[in-house]
């Protein structure tokens, strides 16, 4: 009989576990393509994200909107010149578990020729971009910023421009 009333006393603190759990898995990359993985789980739930190259996993946090929790994954990927960034939201709702609310691939650096290349003379391009959620928006900033390179030497940085674009979700 106590074994019985344990059971029906623990049954429910096992059954609403609604903690989210991240486990960053690297993989032995046995070539750039090859992507990291994110485990997550939520009670029951388990599903795996892909992401990123050389087997390293991409950087995460949970944010909380309304009571809430969503997870946002960033990766910044080498494609030798012209790299890339991920931005992806990802809803934990127990209905829509890793589905894909919001995912942007956006070219973060690129080389630009002026004058001379090989004299070492260019301007490097390099786009930072964050996202945040505020009320049921995905606010998505860029910067970006110019360096001048002379004769391999960095010169003159100078940010070229900021841009915000707001991206309406059904977030209830």
């Amino acid at each position: 009989m106590k074994q019985l009333f344990y059971i029906f006393l623990l049954l429910p603190l096992y059954s609403c576990n609604t903690e989210v759990s991240i486990t960053p898995i690297e993989v032995s990359s046995g070539w750039r393509g090859t992507p990291g993985k994110l485990v997550v789980k939520k009670g029951d739930l388990v599903d795996t994200i892909y992401d990123c190259q050389f087997g390293h996993t991409p950087e995460h946090k949970l944010l909380k909107h309304l009571d809430k929790e969503y997870l946002f994954t960033s990766c910044e990927m080498n494609n030798g010149g012209d790299n890339y960034q991920t931005f992806g939201l990802w809803s934990l709702e127990d209905a829509t578990f890793l589905d894909t609310l919001f995912f942007k691939e956006l070219n973060i650096s690129k080389e630009i020729q002026i004058n001379d290349k090989t004299a070492g003379n260019y301007n490097w391009i390099k786009r930072k971009g964050k996202l945040k959620l505020v009320k049921n928006t995905i606010v998505f900033e860029m910067d970006s910023i110019v360096t001048l390179v002379e004769n391999n030497e960095t010169k003159d940085t100078i940010s070229l421009g900021r841009s915000i674009k707001h991206f309406k979700l059904n977030l209830r």
